[in-house]
């Protein structure tokens, strides 16, 4: 399924699907060889034995952060992602890190994927590593503010 636009009945569920597929054609996998049924970026976190590296797209709640207007019944929401990188080593981490972050800035503008689809004034609350033994992660925490008419 493509989204396109996030809808307000769906809000979550497409921006999750959105960031999914956009990280998916624009971050390169540096798994060469990956079997063709798994998968680079997931919308859960794995259950079933992966091959790193993967990202993960998962929601950490909304916020209701005001109406938009007296008597409308729209609202400015604060919708929050998860975006974590699963990676063999640090610099793997690290490079994917940096390129996740880099394709989200800057698709920012009127004519980008992510403001056509109704996301705005994206943030980046934080991004913290998280080291252990066979895996390197980095959590990153981000929101997007969406106008829900």
């Amino acid at each position: 399924m493509t989204i396109e636009k996030v809808n307000s009945a769906t809000f979550m569920t497409d921006l999750i699907t959105l960031l999914r597929d956009n990280l998916r054609d624009n971050i390169e996998d540096p798994y060469i060889t990956r079997p063709s049924n798994e998968r680079f970026v997931l919308t859960a976190y794995p259950r079933n034995q992966v091959k790193y590296p993967i990202i993960t797209v998962t929601d950490t709640g909304t916020v209701q952060e005001g109406k938009l207007g007296m008597g409308s019944q729209g609202t400015q929401l604060r919708l929050g992602v998860e975006i974590r990188i699963w990676a063999r080593n640090v610099k793997e981490r690290d490079t994917l890190f940096n390129e996740v972050y880099e394709y989200l800035r800057t698709n920012q503008l009127s004519r980008d994927d992510i403001t056509c689809a109704n996301l705005h004034d994206f943030s980046m609350g934080s991004a913290v590593n998280v080291s252990e033994e066979e895996v390197k992660s980095k959590v990153v925490e981000i929101t997007y503010l969406f106008l829900c008419v």
